[in-house]
């Protein structure tokens, strides 16, 4: 089964993040470095363990490095032109080492799983794996796949302990949607076969659906197949936000 675990949202500098959202009513909090990809972030945790990753970037030379990496969100960030906002979601796994398998059976290209940590500012140690893949010259990217090394009661325990997870003064909230435009809607259904969603389809658009979110394909010739939204539900008031060229829309 694989669930929405986060989604990568590129910023100048993701401590300003931490008051930013929080002003908001959305806890937000520093969560720290990635000493291997010269990338720091900030992070808002949901329900079901969703959370949105501002990442930025604080060593040149260890990013470009980490941006040569095929199919990684390091180099979808570096051929987008450093375009800050949505960059790539990441979907969570409890079977890397299988998937890797499978994917590499089905015909792509497959880098991974490799095993990464980072410390939080409280000194503890955070640990997972990451399998990233694609195809060459596909327009759209594939999500990269994580498994933590924890399972989930155990991580949810730990991030509660830590303070990463707590309480939005604006309410129970929980990422309800993430909405991409695209210039072929026949690439979102490798989505699906490849990780089983359900896919509901109109004229014009696709929606799979995940265990813990839905992911909405609306046709568009001319999209840069980016994700153009995100919706977040259980908001105590509606308003929009638009952040580093990212929107934020909260629902009741």
């Amino acid at each position: 089964m694989y669930k929405l675990d986060h989604i990568v949202h590129f910023v100048d500098h993701p401590e300003v993040l931490v008051d930013r959202m929080s002003d908001e009513g959305v806890r937000t909090v520093l969560g720290g470095k990635h000493e291997m990809w010269g990338t720091y972030n900030s992070l808002s945790y949901f329900e079901n363990l969703s959370y949105i990753e501002y990442i930025g970037i604080f060593d040149e030379e260890l990013f470009n490095k980490s941006a040569k990496v095929p199919y990684t969100l390091h180099e979808s960030y570096e051929k987008n032109n450093r375009r800050n906002g949505f960059t790539r979601i990441a979907l969570r796994t409890n079977t890397i080492n299988e998937d890797a398998k499978r994917l590499k059976e089905a015909g792509l290209f497959v880098d991974g799983p490799k095993s990464f940590s980072r410390k939080r500012p409280d000194g503890t140690i955070v640990s997972w794996k990451l399998l990233h893949f694609g195809l060459e010259g596909n327009e759209l990217e594939f999500p990269f796949l994580i498994e933590w090394n924890l399972e989930d009661q155990e991580r949810y325990n730990d991030l509660l302990r830590s303070g990463t997870l707590g309480h939005h003064p604006l309410g129970n909230l929980k990422i309800d949607s993430i909405v991409l435009t695209v210039k072929n809607l026949d690439k979102v259904r490798q989505w699906s076969n490849l990780f089983n969603f359900e896919l509901i389809e109109t004229t014009s658009l696709i929606k799979l659906v995940t265990p813990n979110c839905d992911l909405i394909f609306y046709y568009n010739r001319d999209a840069q197949n980016l994700i153009t939204e995100v919706v977040i539900s259980g908001a105590s008031m509606e308003k929009t936000l638009k952040i580093d060229n990212a929107n934020y829309k909260f629902i009741k």
